[in-house]
């Protein structure tokens, strides 16, 4: 098992679920697809986990109050009371996905050989993906799974 923060398996999983498995006559063998699948649902339930709490989070925390004021017309005063709370529950839910972002993990560890990254690389060279509405080209996003994911000295 491998520990790292709640943050980190989500970034891992942004990344590993961008990968694709064909790209024209280009396609990943079935054991790196298999792979890739495992690392996706592994990372895949902290992500949903996360998303679940900070969705609790957030319905935990707002007052009777704004769900008044959100479903009406507002006058100017009403309005102003509206945008404070919108402020308060954003700083709010910030502070908690701060905090709970750096909670510590464990996962399985996962890792890709040299190997299994060419293969990645030789379907994915023109791969630009998007990830939190950032729009990353093919080789950077290689590089970035290349950090994340290869060691030199792990086999399949």
């Amino acid at each position: 098992m491998q520990k790292m923060t709640t943050n980190d398996a989500i970034i891992r999983h942004n990344f590993i679920s961008k990968v694709i498995f064909k790209d024209g006559d280009t396609a990943l063998s079935k054991d790196l697809k298999i792979k890739i699948m495992s690392m996706r649902i592994e990372y895949g339930k902290i992500h949903k986990i996360f998303d679940s709490d900070v969705q609790e989070f957030t319905q935990g925390i707002i007052e009777d109050r704004f769900k008044e004021l959100q479903q009406k017309e507002r006058n100017p005063e009403e309005e102003k009371e509206f945008n404070e709370l919108v402020n308060k529950y954003n700083q709010e839910t910030n502070a908690y996905i701060s905090k709970r972002a750096m909670d510590p993990v464990e996962v399985k560890e996962f890792t890709l050989n040299m190997d299994e990254y060419s293969e990645i690389m030789d379907v994915n060279s023109v791969n630009d993906v998007t990830i939190n509405e950032q729009d990353i080209k093919a080789p950077d996003f290689l590089e970035v799974l290349y950090d994340l994911f290869v060691s030199e000295t792990t086999e399949a």
